[in-house]
């Protein structure tokens, strides 16, 4: 019987997991959602596919020594910035797949929670501070602007509308007529957004840079749910200086960001933007299918290598 590796718990659900045993496979699960290259290594002897539901890096140190894989399925989209030994990959003639779209509600959604809450000040006017009134900010009359236009973006430029934002600008590397927004470039959506939401892949390299960052509006408030495009030096620089806003979707950088008031910085103890109950079924339902039809046939709509 063929053998599928599955990483984590969370991921891939119970009933997926009976889908791929009536499927007529056998499942080992490695159940750490930060598997080291050692243990991947070990634990992916034998397998035929492997279906990537943690958070681990897949590097061409461990692609190098599997010999019988075939498939891969990734439970997100960026499949890059977590194989990154796809070119191995690539070389070897493993397939991979992702799920776009499964988790771009909950990313958007949590993107919107965060920059409502910080509008609206909630974290020093409620119990995790000590304000009892203040009149605030509000989505209500400003200027939005969305950095990407792929399925998160798309989902925040819809979400915003219902506020009654003064405008909705987008800048991306090419012009999508789905976009509830009007296009423009780099420089004049940060110039011009009072919110700026930030939902491009962690792959696309430091794209908020020293020079991008100081060109953000004074008082913007910057939310980023995609945390390694970011330079954090600069933006603490700013932060500090009261000239800007920001949450990103991860741990703090450094503990100097911990020494921020909430009203001028947020961030998660994890990166969690992702990670609904729903969100999480769909990806798992679309990773389970993917692997057995890049299994069978060799083809999946979600193949990307």
């Amino acid at each position: 019987m063929q053998k599928i590796l599955v990483t984590d718990s969370l991921f891939i659900f119970d009933t997926h997991i009976e889908t791929l045993k009536n499927a007529g496979y056998e499942v080992e699960r490695l159940d750490t959602p930060t598997a080291t290259s050692a243990q991947l290594i070990e634990a992916l002897r034998g397998k035929v596919g492997y279906i990537l539901g943690g958070i681990e890096l897949v590097t061409d140190e461990v692609l190098v020594t599997t010999n019988e894989l075939k498939a891969i399925a990734f439970t997100g989209a960026d499949y890059k910035s977590f194989i990154p030994g796809w070119k191995t990959a690539q070389e070897k003639g493993i397939m991979i797949a992702d799920a776009p779209g499964a988790n771009a509600f909950a990313v958007a959604e949590f993107a919107l929670a965060t920059s409502l809450s910080m509008q609206r000040n909630l974290f020093e006017l409620g119990r995790t501070g000590e304000k009892k009134f203040e009149s605030t900010r509000s989505l209500q009359g400003v200027t939005i602007g969305i950095v990407g236009a792929g399925n998160i973006g798309t989902k925040i430029a819809k979400m915003v509308g219902a506020f009654s934002p003064k405008e909705v600008l987008y800048y991306s590397r090419t012009e999508k007529e789905e976009m509830n927004a009007t296009f423009t470039t780099l420089t004049d959506l940060c110039s011009k957004a009072d919110v700026l939401f930030v939902a491009i892949p962690d792959s696309s390299g430091k794209v908020f840079n020293t020079e991008i960052i100081s060109k953000l509006k004074n008082n913007c408030l910057f939310i980023c749910v995609s945390p390694s495009v970011v330079e954090y030096e600069p933006l603490l620089k700013r932060l500090q200086e009261g000239t800007l806003r920001a949450a990103v979707d991860c741990p703090a950088p450094s503990e100097a960001f911990n020494k921020l008031p909430l009203s001028v910085w947020f961030n998660p103890n994890d990166h969690t933007a992702y990670n609904t109950h729903i969100a999480n079924s769909i990806a798992s339902d679309m990773g389970v299918a993917s692997i057995i039809n890049m299994l069978t046939t060799g083809e999946d709509k979600y193949r990307v290598l």
